[in-house]
């Protein structure tokens, strides 16, 4: 063949080429795909390779048996019209001669001509009109059972399995799904031993000696097909009622004709009925099945002609069911299907032998070759449709196969080519039409809200990673808030840490049942929950720029507008680097005395409540929302008091429409009354940061120094000269709201969990207090002795370890990435969840939900075993929170003036149950009984 110029890879003995082929089967279709239609290097790898570096025709060895394989229309056009008989049908050994037998689609010459003449009779014309009510009856019984599906998953490819076989049961065998059911499911069994063990090299007489397992499932499964088929026989033979009636017009009643046929000449045996049985009830649905499904796959992604296809079938049947004679008229759907054919046709390869030395165009074939036509690599073949060969286009077909196809018979033969031409065509068309008009006269289906989602739960699966199965529109979402509602419904019974069953039950969940690592669906987002820390860390670093933070939207946009946690690119750049101004450590020494100033206008009010209750979350919130007026706006609480009422009003509203799906563009035409009061709020902030931002304007104005807080820098760069860093007056208004908010939300937080956990672990409160005593005396804080308050330290940490202010923090792909094993689809969102990691017994240990500060007594590091995500209370990486040490610092401040004038313990009037409004919280404050030192 070489001589010929016919090139292949080497033979390699004993195996020939297919442990290359396997390998390389398994490298393609390991890989999840995006939704393309290039499907050839997919599917066949070898061919699309080989052709590529050995021609259109080549040779390769299935074990030592050569392979030509042809991909030149015509010389497959000269072998598959097969004049002279040179190309007969390959011999079918092994598990696909236990699966299709001697049976039409696989034997020869007269044996052949007798079953395609009772075959042609059964499929012909007339025959296939009377099969229509049939068909349609079907399609009924399985739309009756879609309309019990309402707003779930429904695998269609299964549903159409079952379709197709209960038509072939009904129209070529007379009986139903349901009695033919365990022939289909053997069937069905069999054609997956065949297909894995399609390219192992099996030895000669190996098996009499040593049978694989599936060896002995294929011999039980083709005995009890066998078996099966005659208990159908049998029954038909009962039921005969004359000799005029014979045994019925169907498929099965005409094939049991010609096996009493009294012609010995035209007589088939019993074993070779059994054989068109077994292959009628194989390839008969299997074809059908993958044309169907494949076409509402390709109908979901492309709307328009979806709405094309609906179109026609309403014009041509209105709400009736489909007619023989509308079928024929339906233009639209016969290029759809076409198209369809090409892009997934069911068959992907033909095979013919060479039983003797032929001339085949140019090329002397040597005798027993087995000749290979890739059907998918001509109908994927640029040279013959075009560039846009892998596109969805079934205008192709608008003038017919032969315009298409520029009159190139073999550019498009998903049924074969020439004599042997599927006789089964025409029935699995006209099935395929009944049932994609009786579907579309009855549903819409949209790649958006169903392919789209089921197609990356699919692509996660194949990686290894589940979770919650997407349910239609709402995702996993009324799960969730389910879960959510209900985790929080009662307080908690005691003064447990385990705060993460509660707070995040569904994480907590579904890490049990599906791994550290899994998906789960915001309406029609995919979330892919991350707690494994070396992809956490990968994520948090964001090196590649692969992994920005999400785009807020609704409320949450209200909110915090696109200030510095939100905002990317040279942006956030730029307002960090403004920030990191404001809070390095010089700056930081010169706060401390307006953290004091505040501390102390609140110890002075405490004065009045001595030994009586205090609620000091509501306390602690008035405290640091005075700290972030002085030191970030020049300012007090009392000036920005309604800023702040109006934030906390919209925070609420934020939270608790945190998991309502809300469908674009609906809240235009019926809001809500969240959405109007939430408009409100947002321009009553926009309004009050205005004036705090004009009066500051004309101050400095008067003043010939500035203040050099965080509001005087954005002033300074929303009057600067680069343009690159110039920021506007909405810049401006978006920043400050959010510095108002996180500024004092997270340290109003820290407190409030610390002053609890210090209520009711007296040993370490008064750890803390010796300490503060030792190294500050009854003096304020200074500067100086922020850092030396180790006790301290690791009380703060582990307060943030158990009740991290920030539960949960999210990035996204914008592009298909990879992240560490996985591959990520584009447009996933990833949850990663700070509370999870503080909670993992895997990394803390058992006495994980114990306030043990010990932990932290060599510092950070060392508690988290060097792993740096393990604790990350402010978040990682680049995007680490601006004002860690502020709030550290000022937490500090405030505790020391407290310990050094008061001891507390817990009331009993307080109620522990913790809960998320946007940061973690207690629902009912903090009470606690102070006494004096």
């Amino acid at each position: 063949m070489s001589s010929q110029g016919i090139k292949g890879p080497d033979y390699k003995f004993p195996y020939g080429n297919t442990k290359e082929i396997m390998n390389m089967r398994n490298q393609s279709m390991n890989k999840p795909m995006d939704i393309s239609h290039d499907i050839f290097p997919r599917i066949q790898p070898h061919v699309y390779s080989w052709t590529k570096i050995y021609g259109k025709n080549y040779l390769n060895w299935h074990g030592s048996q050569a392979q030509l394989f042809i991909t030149e229309g015509e010389l497959i056009k000269e072998v598959l019209t097969n004049r002279e008989g040179a190309y007969p049908k390959m011999d079918m050994e092994g598990y696909a001669k236990k699966l299709l037998g001697e049976a039409l689609i696989t034997n020869e010459g007269e044996k052949w001509a007798k079953v395609r003449k009772l075959a042609n009779h059964t499929f012909h014309a007339e025959s296939l009109k009377n099969m229509v009510p049939g068909m349609s009856a079907s399609v009924e019984v399985m739309l009756d059972k879609w309309r019990h599906h309402g707003g779930k998953e429904i695998d269609v490819f299964n549903e159409f399995g079952l379709l197709t076989t209960e038509v072939i049961s009904r129209t070529a065998f007379g009986s139903s799904y349901k009695e033919g059911k365990d022939i289909f499911e053997m069937v069905a069994k069999l054609t997956a031993i065949t297909v894995w063990n399609v390219y192992k090299v099996r030895f000669p007489g190996i098996s009499m000696l040593l049978r694989s397992s599936d060896e002995i499932e294929a011999e039980k499964l083709e005995k009890g097909i066998k078996s099966s088929i005659l208990e159908l026989v049998a029954k038909r033979e009962k039921e005969k009622k004359g000799e005029n009636d014979h045994f019925g017009n169907d498929y099965l009643g005409q094939l049991m004709r010609i096996t009493h046929d009294s012609n010995i000449n035209k007589r088939i045996t019993l074993e070779q009925m059994i054989d068109e049985i077994k292959a009628l009830y194989g390839a008969g649905h299997l074809t059908t099945t993958n044309l169907l499904a494949w076409s509402v796959f390709l109908l979901a992604i492309h709307s328009d002609w979806q709405e094309k296809a609906r179109t026609e079938a309403f014009e041509i049947f209105g709400y009736k069911n489909p007619s023989s004679d509308g079928i024929a008229r339906l233009k639209t759907m016969n290029m759809i299907i076409n198209e369809c054919l090409r892009l997934y046709p069911p068959v992907l390869t033909m095979t013919r032998k060479v039983e003797r030395e032929v001339r085949l165009g140019n090329l002397n074939i040597p005798t027993n070759i087995n000749i290979y036509l890739p059907i998918l690599a001509l109908h994927h073949n640029p040279q013959i449709w075009g560039k846009d060969v892998h596109l969805f286009k079934p205008e192709r077909f608008a003038e017919g196969v032969a315009k298409a196809t520029n009159n190139n018979a073999a550019a498009f033969f998903p049924f074969g080519l020439g004599p042997r031409t599927c006789v089964g065509l025409n029935f699995t068309t006209n099935e395929a039409k009944i049932a994609l008009s009786m579907i579309l006269q009855r549903y819409k289906f949209l790649n958006k809200v169903w392919l789209k989602p089921i197609y990356i739960q699919y692509c996660m699966r194949l990686q290894g990673i589940n979770g919650p199965s997407y349910k239609l529109l709402h995702g996993n979402t009324k799960e969730i808030i389910q879960m959510r509602r209900y985790a929080t419904s009662r307080a908690m019974e005691d003064l447990s840490h385990n705060i993460f069953p509660r707070i995040l039950p569904d994480v907590n969940s579904w890490i049990r049942l599906y791994g550290a690592t899994y998906l789960n669906w915001y309406g029609l987002q995919p979330q892919l929950v991350v707690t494994e820390p070396e992809l956490v860390k990968e994520i948090l670093n964001n090196k590649n720029d692969n992994y920005p933070k999400i785009d807020l939207e609704g409320y949450a946009r209200k909110l915090l507008g696109d200030g510095l946690s939100s905002s990317k690119g040279e942006k956030w750049a730029n307002m960090r680097n403004l920030a990191n101004k404001v809070f390095h450590a010089e700056s930081l020494k010169n706060v401390i005395p307006e953290m004091i100033t505040s501390t102390e206008i609140m110890l002075e009010r405490w004065k009045e409540n001595e030994g009586k209750e205090v609620e000091v979350f509501d306390e602690f919130r008035v405290l640091t929302s005075e700290v972030i007026s002085r030191t970030a706006f020049g300012s007090s609480y009392k000036e920005g008091k309604n800023i702040f009422e109006m934030l906390m009003k919209l925070t609420l509203i934020v939270s608790r429409n945190a998991h309502k799906i809300r469908f674009p563009g609906i809240s235009r035409f019926l809001k809500s009354n969240d959405d109007i009061e939430s408009e409100k709020l947002e321009e009553g902030i926009k309004s009050s940061i205005k004036r705090i931002i004009k009066r500051r304007e004309q101050e400095s104005g008067e003043e010939e120094s500035s203040k050099g807080d965080f509001l005087d820098k954005l002033l300074e760069a929303n009057h600067g000269t680069s343009k690159s860093k110039l920021i506007s007056v909405e810049d401006m208004v978006d920043e400050c709201k959010t510095f108002y908010f996180a500024g004092h939300e997270t340290t109003t937080s820290l407190l409030g969990w610390t002053i609890l956990l210090l209520s009711i672990n007296k040993e370490w409160q008064e750890k803390a207090r010796e300490e503060v005593i030792e190294l500050v005396g009854q003096n304020n804080p200074i500067a100086n002795d922020i850092p030396r308050l180790k006790t301290m330290n690791m009380i703060l940490e582990e307060t943030l370890r158990l009740y991290p202010p920030v539960p949960f923090i999210k990035r996204k792909v914008d592009k298909k990435v990879k992240l560490g094993r996985l591959t990520l689809p584009a447009h996933t969102e990833l949850l990663i969840s700070p509370l999870a990691l503080h909670h993992d017994p895997k990394i803390w240990g058992e006495d994980i939900d114990l306030f043990k500060p010990e932990r932290f007594a060599v510092g950070v590091s060392q508690a988290t075993n060097n792993n740096p995500v393990a604790f990350m209370p402010f978040g990682f990486g680049p995007r680490t929170c601006v004002g860690l040490n502020f709030a550290i610092t000022e937490a500090k401040v405030a505790l020391s003036m407290i310990l050094q004038r008061y001891k507390f313990t817990l009331s009993s009037n307080y109620v522990h149950s913790p809960i998320q409004v946007f940061m973690v919280r207690p629902q009912h404050g903090v009470k606690i009984i102070l006494s004096k030192v």
